[in-house]
């Protein structure tokens, strides 16, 4: 009984060894992002991102559509794009897409309120 008992063991634990081995990593994500802002809203934008080096910057957006390519250092962590606007119409709209590797990641619109101020966060992607 004992001898049997024991070979039991051995072999849950033989079985748990393939069950518990290391998974895939993860593929590496694209550094390289594309941010592209479209629509028709007639006021002034500003924009705010993650710089290559992972710091926040602004940026006022004179026409659209608008792209901006950057190829982040690999410290960084992640990237997120907010748009902010006024002075244009009611109803008036805007949308963010984010390209990952030539991929679209997300897409994020928004629409002015009655008093023609417009903001949109896209989603934050993880590197």
């Amino acid at each position: 009984m004992k001898r049997s008992l024991s070979n039991i063991l051995l072999f849950n634990l033989f079985l748990l060894s393939f069950a518990c081995s290391k998974d895939e990593p993860e593929p590496i994500k694209s550094l390289n992002i594309k941010f592209e802002v479209t629509g028709n809203f007639s006021g002034t934008i500003d924009a705010t991102y993650i710089t290559a080096g992972g710091g926040a910057t602004n940026e006022s957006l004179l026409s659209l559509p608008w792209t901006k390519s950057i190829i982040y250092e690999s410290t960084v962590s992640g990237t997120t794009i907010t748009l902010g606007g006024g002075g244009g119409a009611a109803g008036q709209t805007l949308t963010v897409k984010v390209f990952a590797g030539g991929s679209i990641i997300s897409e994020t619109s928004g629409v002015a309120n009655s008093s023609g101020i417009i903001v949109i966060a896209s989603p934050t992607y993880i590197f």
